[in-house]
């Protein structure tokens, strides 16, 4: 998900942030509910005679523990685009944000990698002089070109590359296929 604003001053800011279904407080009620049922499951086994069941039931519990932590840890991050008058930062973090690299705003340039092959999802790269910062990672292919195309006009490049319409036909070119 990415948040656009334009301050007073001429400056702007995007936000780029994982498209999350479930906050924190929901993440720990699935949680919960999830732990519940294996519990049940494993209280079911170890009332048929099978109590070897309780230490694998434990271990998976704490792994669905770490796995959701790190799920709504790595959904808490963000990373902020800051356009100022003469450079161009990149922030990153979740409560404290860190600036990861400052460029010159007038020689930077917003490029979309692709992969030749289609596997894989594209690359938004900022770079100047040499200098290349991924940003966008957590994003999906439409909201990556979408700030790549925003980027590129913020910065004063225009893009076509990335327009999804068909061409308009020219008038008075029949497109209907003629008989002979």
């Amino acid at each position: 998900m990415v948040v656009y604003q334009r301050l007073d001053s001429g400056d702007c800011t995007f936000t780029v942030q994982p498209n999350c279904a479930l906050g924190w407080v929901w993440m720990k009620r699935l949680f919960v509910f999830l732990a519940t049922c294996i519990g049940a499951v494993a209280a079911w086994f170890v009332s048929k005679g099978a109590w070897l069941v309780l230490p694998f039931a434990g271990l998976e519990v704490v792994v669905l523990a770490i796995g959701v932590y790190l799920n709504s840890r790595w959904g808490a991050t963000r990373e902020v685009i800051a356009l100022k008058a003469a450079d161009l930062r990149v922030y990153r973090g979740r409560r404290e944000l860190k600036e990861i690299v400052r460029l010159p705003r007038h020689w930077s340039r917003a490029s979309l990698q692709r992969d030749p092959r289609g596997w894989y999802p594209s690359r938004l790269v900022l770079e100047c002089h040499g200098r290349r910062v991924e940003v966008g990672a957590a994003l999906v292919e439409a909201e990556r070109l979408a700030l790549t195309d925003d980027l590129r006009a913020e910065l004063g490049f225009q893009s076509a590359t990335h327009n999804t319409e068909p061409e308009p036909v020219p008038a008075g070119i029949d497109t209907a296929e003629q008989q002979i």
